[in-house]
């Protein structure tokens, strides 16, 4: 009994030990390497290996996504892959006896250069996720580290053009502690690669050029290399001109429309102050999102300057108008020479309709016609006088049956005027009629005041309307010459 059950214990132990994996040679080879890698490997220090050496470190890039550009702080932010490669002499195997072609191994088992962004302006840490990811090495000793990182980046940003702007910002890389004696830097290519950037809503990526340069600090006496990375962007204006551009030359447009109301309607200076306040706004707002800097002020800032000029020119002028134009109400006559510049040279030159007689034809009309007037009722009094005066003679007839006249006694009245004769006569039928004729007199003059008055308001009517329509021609002719210099210096950045 006890043979059968040994038997069946040495029957279960055989298939047990045979279900068990067998370590297979990789793995002890990966082992053997690593400990034949590091052991008494120091990665603090850099492998320089022989005296007078130096390592050299092959430095590229990948362009992953421009992430934001604040213009008014001035920094860039992007989204960027960093490739690194060197040589360690102390990492380096045959692979005859180690069926290895290569060695994945954590971030802070080898060397890795101390690659800084000079120019960071990240608040707490320059290259978010750099300790995370792991190192390649390769037989020869040649060490490859590639991880993707967020960067931020201090931009001098130049807004003369905006918002048809090109921002060039830089990118320099190079090692903090170690001097080009000891740690040579080389890009690994003229430019940055753009292969799998990401599509950006404002910025355009036009290139990303890298550039060795070698530098000497007044701290040092050796020489520091870096590698420098312009990254060249162009801005998409058809935001800024739809939102910010047309709405402005729009709102100055309709400033024109001032010179266009007549002045009895009482709202010219409104519309200008209105147009004013909507340029002051449109100002705001881009000078909110601008740098306060000035030495490269904005063109636009400056069009925007130059509308609210004209905009202020042209209310003083509606200003103006409008005591041209209620100025006949003080009774004010007009001077010669205006009448002769305005009212017959630049009225026929701006298309003003002015009519065909003016006020000194129609003066020297009425006078005309009132002393044409005057001998006429003279000669009707003095006929209608003599003409009663002879009804009124008594007459005897003579002995051959013929009328005699009395004779005229010497006239009393020393004043023959007709106005004179009609009171010193005694019938009331004259006297109505000197009567009726001073009424008639008095409702003449009063009528030839009132067309006075009425040519007078009507001529500094004319004159508001004339210089109306000069204020109109030179405020379109200015609006459209500062739109054009503007728009294309803009469109020259």
């Amino acid at each position: 009994m006890d043979y059968i059950l040994k038997g069946i214990f040495v029957l279960f132990s055989y298939a047990s030990l045979s279900s068990v994996p067998v370590v297979t040679s990789t793995n002890s080879v990966t082992d053997s390497l690593y400990s034949h890698l590091f052991t008494n490997y120091k990665e603090k220090l850099i492998p320089v290996c022989t005296p007078g050496g130096k390592v050299d470190v092959f430095f590229g890039t990948a362009l992953r996504q421009m992430m934001n550009l604040n213009e008014k702080d001035q920094t860039l932010t992007i989204n960027i892959w960093l490739r690194l490669k060197w040589s360690d002499c102390r990492l380096s195997w045959n692979t005859s006896q180690y069926n290895n072609t290569h060695l994945v191994v954590p971030y802070d088992t080898v060397w890795t250069p101390d690659i800084t962004l000079y120019d960071s302006s990240a608040e707490e840490e320059m290259m978010p996720g750099k300790t995370d990811y792991r190192a390649t090495i390769y037989p020869s000793g040649t060490v490859y580290y590639n991880f993707p990182t967020v960067l931020q980046s201090a931009c001098l940003v130049n807004v003369l053009y905006f918002p048809m702007d090109t921002q060039t910002c830089t990118l320099k890389f190079g090692s903090w502690s170690h001097s080009g004696a000891e740690l040579d830097l080389y890009p690994s290519t003229d430019q940055a690669d753009l292969t799998n950037l990401v599509f950006h809503n404002e910025w355009d990526v036009v290139s990303m050029k890298a550039q060795r340069n070698v530098l000497y600090y007044q701290c040092c006496p050796d020489p520091y290399p870096d590698i420098t990375f312009s990254l060249e962007i162009k801005r998409k204006p058809l935001f800024y001109i739809m939102s910010i551009l047309f709405p402005c030359i729009l709102t100055a447009s309709v400033a024109a429309l001032g010179f266009v109301l007549p002045p009895e309607s009482g709202e010219k200076v409104s519309l200008e102050v209105t147009v004013l306040l909507s340029l002051a706004v449109f100002l705001l707002m881009v000078t909110e999102q601008l740098p306060a800097s000035s030495v490269n002020f904005p063109y636009v800032g400056m069009y925007f300057a130059s509308s609210m000029i004209l905009v202020s020119f042209s209310c003083a002028m509606t200003v103006l108008v409008l005591n041209i134009h209620f100025r006949g109400a003080t009774g004010n006559k007009l001077p010669n020479w205006m009448r002769k510049l305005f009212l017959k040279r630049l009225a026929w030159i701006l298309f003003v309709k002015t009519g065909k007689a003016t006020s000194n034809k129609v003066h020297s009309e009425k006078n005309d016609t009132k002393k044409q007037e005057e001998p006429n009722q003279n000669n009707f009094i003095n006929k209608t006088f003599k003409m009663d005066s002879e009804d009124a003679t008594p007459r005897n007839p003579t002995s051959n049956g013929s009328i005699v006249s009395p004779p005229r006694l010497p006239s009393l009245i020393t004043n023959t005027s007709s106005r004179d004769i009609l009171l010193r006569s005694s019938d009331p039928m004259l006297t109505l009629m000197s009567e009726q004729c001073d009424t008639l007199k008095k409702i003449e003059g009063h009528m030839q005041q009132d067309e006075s008055e009425e040519q007078t308001n009507n001529e500094w009517y004319l004159l508001a309307k004339v210089l109306d329509r000069l204020c109109l021609f030179i405020y379109i002719f200015m609006t459209f010459l500062t739109s054009v210099i503007f728009l294309a210096k803009m469109a020259g950045s």
